[in-house]
């Protein structure tokens, strides 16, 4: 059975004193922050980014700095996404207990700071002789006052002494000791509030838990997302009644028939007209010559070549350019080349 004592639930003094400290000694970023936290108990720092819109370099140093004030604390967990990788995350929350403890030792440490200065100014110098240069304090006054002349009068050189004003504090330590309690009375009144104050173990020590309105966001996100795939689902689908969708583009109907494949062929050259060849491959100039047709055939016989016999060849096969000088006339370049090239093909076999 739960002690009654033991409350479940952050209460609101304790909620207000973490506004007015954060406030009241640091920046708009660790108020924001440590707001984040008081509304939250424990969040994730890439939610906090979320909310915050700061840099992540810039929230890192607001929380180190909260964290080595030790206002909030930090804890590591290790999660597995659903691809099975590990990652790391820190998660923030604030331990109250630590907060009003760390409270009221730094509220204590100023008081004793303002004292110290308090004290230190008041045993200073504040009488010093303009001749041998003797310092006095106060509590000296009396041995320096001579009741003849109504003057402070140095007690080595007795000469007149003046006033130290480089020794006068600036400011006066009772005052500001004043102001000070004035102007944190409403942070010492929620500690006495908060003095008996007990919390249960899963409030100062929160598990993480989920944002109401990261949640939201994501589940808009979420169904905004599912509309628009929606929608674009439909809107293909309309698309794909006026014309061949690009899954069509990579699927192509072969159909490989050999028996075909000439009867293909020579129709395709009817349907062409001849090119022109030029006229030394229509007619040979070379007297005894393979005919077009018989070229065409691949054979020739040797007693196609009158006036030749075997291993000699007739006088006038060396003459076979002088023969025709109007058709060599009309060559280009080119078939100059190529008719002189054939001839030399055709000597090189009636001499074999």
């Amino acid at each position: 059975m739960a002690d009654p004592d033991v409350l479940t639930e952050v209460p609101a003094s304790l909620k207000r004193l973490a506004k007015y400290v954060i406030r009241g000694f640091y920046g708009i970023e660790h108020a924001l922050a440590l707001d984040i936290l008081i509304r939250n108990p424990c969040v994730k720092e890439e939610d906090m980014l979320e909310l915050l819109k700061f840099d992540r370099k810039q929230l890192r140093s607001v929380l180190n700095n909260l964290k080595g004030d030790k206002f909030i604390k930090c804890r590591m967990r290790v999660e597995t996404a659903a691809d099975g990788k590990t990652t790391r995350h820190n998660y923030y929350f604030i331990n109250y207990r630590t907060l009003v403890n760390v409270v009221k030792y730094k509220l204590d440490h100023m008081r004793r700071r303002i004292e110290t200065d308090e004290r230190d100014s008041t045993n200073r110098a504040s009488f010093k002789c303009p001749v041998c240069s003797n310092t006095f304090t106060d509590l000296e006054a009396n041995q320096l006052f001579d009741p003849r002349t109504g003057t402070f009068r140095c007690t080595f050189c007795d000469t007149e002494v003046e006033e130290d004003e480089s020794a006068m504090p600036k400011k006066d330590a009772r005052t500001l000791l004043a102001r000070f309690n004035e102007q944190i009375e409403p942070i010492y009144a929620l500690l006495r509030e908060t003095e008996d104050v007990n919390l249960a173990y899963e409030i100062l020590e929160p598990e993480p838990t989920e944002i109401p309105a990261l949640k939201q966001s994501k589940d808009r996100a979420a169904t905004t997302a599912g509309a628009a795939g929606l929608a674009g689902g439909h809107h293909r689908e309309a698309w794909a009644t006026k014309g061949p969708s690009y899954e069509d583009l990579y699927t192509q109907n072969v159909v490989i028939n050999m028996d075909d494949q000439e009867d293909l062929h020579r129709a395709s050259l009817e349907g062409k007209s001849a090119k022109e060849r030029p006229i030394w491959l229509r007619e040979s100039t070379v007297q005894g010559a393979y005919s077009s047709e018989e070229m065409k055939e691949g054979g020739a016989e040797a007693g196609a070549f009158p006036g030749r016999e075997e291993g000699s060849a007739g006088p006038e096969e060396n003459e076979e350019v002088s023969q025709r000088p109007e058709l060599v006339a009309q060559m280009t370049p080119e078939e100059k080349e190529a008719y002189i090239a054939m001839g030399q093909r055709v000597f090189e076999d009636l001499f074999e």
